[in-house]
């Protein structure tokens, strides 16, 4: 806990927490009233556009409602990031003098001096870049509260625990094949069964047996492979099959992408589920990024609540 409580990243947050707090305290002028969010409707219009471009039809009333929410969260955590001082950071203040370079006749003397300009001429609210900038800031912050902690162990355990499918290790084989080139050969199977009683009646060794292969873009040899790779390289029927020989024997011909083939699994390795000594690096650092985004779930409802927030009519 003690820890946790000397975390900068925390104290930046209780920071800006009490900034945004005091800006909205009764007696403090015009701003006692919760501030005003209108969502920019040129924005969610484009998302809309955009939707309908990748997708050929209008959004649904849940995907429309995700559109929303997007737009929402970027636009509390924009403010957020300004109530912070974020804009004074030096990838924005970077952005922030190329605007101002832009848009003036006149350079200005200084970086530091252009920034200030933009930012006097409220440029920053429409450059998608500053934007982007800010978001991306007041995102990372309020999830380093969390990254930046050492979970307790017996939670990372009951993590392993709950998702251990995620990290159970697949079944591999490691084998070796006699290749029926198809686009050499019409008749592939038919030649695939020749070469197979061949080797069975003549009991050709293994290293003459792959000598009959025709040439391939496949080695005739596969350290261990999982299924996924398997199919990726020959297509799913092939993976299928193989996965399911059995260890040291021939195979009949199995089809493939590429022809047909005699397979020889040397050795199968079942799936299995490490331990957690094996993998605790990953299980932990997955286990915060999950406690992080929730974080930032609940941080985004506790500041959508300090805003009243105009929506703009359905795009078109």
């Amino acid at each position: 806990m003690s820890r946790w409580l000397r975390s900068p990243a925390l104290h930046m947050l209780a920071l800006g927490a009490l900034l945004f707090g005091a800006t909205r305290l009764p007696g403090l002028g015009p701003l006692h009233k919760k501030p005003r969010i209108e969502i920019a409707a040129h924005r969610v219009q484009q998302m809309y556009r955009d939707f309908v471009d990748q997708n050929v039809r209008p959004p649904t009333r849940e995907e429309w409602q995700q559109i929303l929410d997007v737009q929402i969260d970027d636009e509390v955590l924009f403010q957020y990031a300004l109530a912070l001082g974020m804009q004074e950071n030096s990838a924005a203040q970077a952005r922030l003098a190329q605007i101002a370079d832009f848009v003036e006749a006149n350079p200005h003397g200084s970086p530091e001096e252009g920034a200030k300009a933009a930012l006097a001429l409220g440029l920053h609210e429409g450059d998608l870049v500053v934007r982007r900038i800010l978001t991306d800031s007041a995102r990372r912050l309020i999830r380093s509260v969390v990254l930046l902690q050492e979970p307790r162990q017996e939670l990372v355990e009951q993590f392993f625990a709950a998702n251990a499918e995620e990290y159970t290790r697949p079944a591999q084989v490691r084998l070796s094949h006699v290749a029926i080139n198809g686009f050499k050969w019409p008749d592939t199977e038919a030649r695939a069964r020749a070469l197979l009683s061949r080797i069975r009646q003549e009991a050709l060794s293994h290293r003459d047996a792959l000598a009959l292969a025709d040439e391939s873009l496949v080695p005739p040899s596969l350290p261990l492979t999982t299924e996924q790779s398997l199919e990726g390289e020959f297509g799913r029927d092939f993976a299928t099959a193989v996965m399911k020989l059995p260890p040291g024997q021939w195979s009949e011909p199995i089809p493939s992408r590429y022809g047909h083939h005699l397979v020889f699994v040397h050795e199968r390795l079942e799936a299995a589920l490490p331990p957690l000594a094996e993998v605790r690096d990953t299980v932990q650092r997955r286990l915060l990024e999950k406690l992080a985004d929730e974080w930032l779930m609940l941080r985004l409802r506790e500041l959508r609540a300090e805003y009243d927030i105009v929506l703009p009519e359905r795009g078109s």
